[in-house]
């Protein structure tokens, strides 16, 4: 794959034979690359079980990854619209747990990482960033958390 991304080839093109399992560790990879710490197919127990395709932590910040390894198709926004509002609670829930070795709980962040080509948007508090634009949303993460924190700040 590094050598189809080194000869030019569109991310999109190399990931289109590719199934979700092998679309996760691309996108654990690139996290890896930028100095997070991942855990695949995370799960916990709140008042329900949950599942987070990708757990990647930095300092005190978490992002709580959900990786959508679809094609476009018809109603595509709303179906991550729902997706977002899934995440959002999900991640929700993951701030309610409380790891022993926690100084204080980290801040966390629902994030979805999709595999076709569009900008990178928020749907309510979750970022939707397509895996072709992951790395610069990585190397500016700090901007896109604080404008999170700024808007959830307005909100209560």
């Amino acid at each position: 794959m590094e050598e189809l991304i080194l000869k030019g080839t569109a991310i999109e093109d190399i990931l289109d034979g590719m199934d979700w399992r092998g679309f996760e560790d691309i996108c654990s990879k690139i996290l890896e690359e930028n100095g997070w710490t991942t855990k695949k197919n995370f799960r916990f127990k709140t008042k329900s079980r949950h599942e987070i395709d990708i757990l990647a932590a930095r300092e005190n910040k978490v992002l709580a990854i959900d990786c959508k390894h679809w094609g476009i198709r018809p109603g595509k926004k709303s179906q991550l619209r729902v997706a977002a509002e899934k995440q959002s609670k999900r991640a929700s829930e993951l701030g309610k747990i409380r790891f022993l070795d926690q100084v204080k709980p980290p801040e966390v962040f629902p994030l979805i990482i999709t595999w076709f080509e569009e900008d990178i948007i928020k749907e309510k508090d979750v970022w939707i960033v397509p895996i072709s634009k992951l790395n610069g949303f990585l190397l500016d993460i700090e901007s896109y958390m604080i404008q999170q924190s700024q808007e959830f700040k307005v909100l209560f």
